[in-house]
């Protein structure tokens, strides 16, 4: 069809200056989401290995190997060996010259204790009474917070209004790739109709009417984020907001 190729060229081009004039707090608000969620990411898994390694520290060698006739504890204490954390620590062989046995019980005392250190259900989860918190607790609940109110700020009604016009020339710009072109008889016409439905949109001045409330939320989201500073506000959210936190914590943190 004569001129289809040049339609076409131009309204990509139409659209990609769209794109490009995508307001940057966008960007700014988009990257600040990412970073939350990989800051939650960080922070839970540092609360599974705080978890276990407080597991270890709290059993006593004593414990271990219970059931076994073979292995007695007795023998570790007198080498001042006394929790689970202290046989990894020294290892199979540290443990052997330590307290002076086989190879084989000190294996199996190995063993024994990387089975404590291994990953228990609730290793991820923030110790429910902020009496109880350790660093990482805090850090696990912050980063929750934080990560919901970033969440919240970049799918608001406000952030999408703003976006509109961007998100749509990307969707409309897709659609009119090479092959989709060639052989779908009705693109020319989509295309023209969603240039038109994007042209009057942004004309209309509706996404820009936004700004200013994104703004402003923004702004909010970001003295949240310095308010979090203090621990004692991360307990007093906590108090309120647990349950939501830890929904978000199965559903959105890998």
């Amino acid at each position: 069809m004569p001129g289809q190729n040049l339609d076409r060229n131009a309204a990509r081009q139409w659209l990609k200056i769209q794109i490009d004039k995508e307001p940057p707090i966008l960007k700014q608000i988009a990257a600040l989401h990412k970073e939350a969620q990989l800051n939650a990411f960080k922070a839970r898994n540092a609360k599974k290995k705080r978890s276990a390694q407080d597991r270890l520290s709290n059993t006593p060698v004593t414990v271990l190997l219970r059931k076994r006739a073979d292995v007695n504890p007795m023998v570790l204490l007198a080498a001042g060996v006394a929790t689970a954390d202290h046989i990894l620590e020294l290892g199979a062989s540290g443990l052997r010259a330590r307290a002076n046995i086989d190879a084989n019980a000190a294996a199996n005392w190995v063993n024994a204790a990387r089975d404590v250190k291994r990953a228990q259900p609730g290793d991820d989860l923030p110790a429910p009474s902020p009496s109880d918190w350790c660093e990482e607790d805090v850090g696990l609940v912050r980063s929750l917070l934080i990560l919901e109110s970033a969440g919240l700020l970049r799918y608001a009604p406000h952030t999408q209004g703003l976006s509109y016009a961007s998100d749509r020339a990307r969707a409309v710009l897709k659609g009119t790739n090479w092959l989709r072109w060639k052989f779908k008889a009705s693109a020319s016409d989509d295309l023209a109709a969603n240039v038109a439905e994007l042209s009057e949109w942004i004309s209309s001045g509706n996404g820009e009417a936004n700004r200013e409330q994104v703004e402003s939320h923004l702004a909010r989201h970001m003295a949240l984020v310095e308010g979090l500073r203090d621990p004692n506000e991360v307990a007093r959210l906590w108090g309120y907001k647990h349950e939501e936190l830890l929904t978000l914590l199965r559903e959105e943190v890998p």
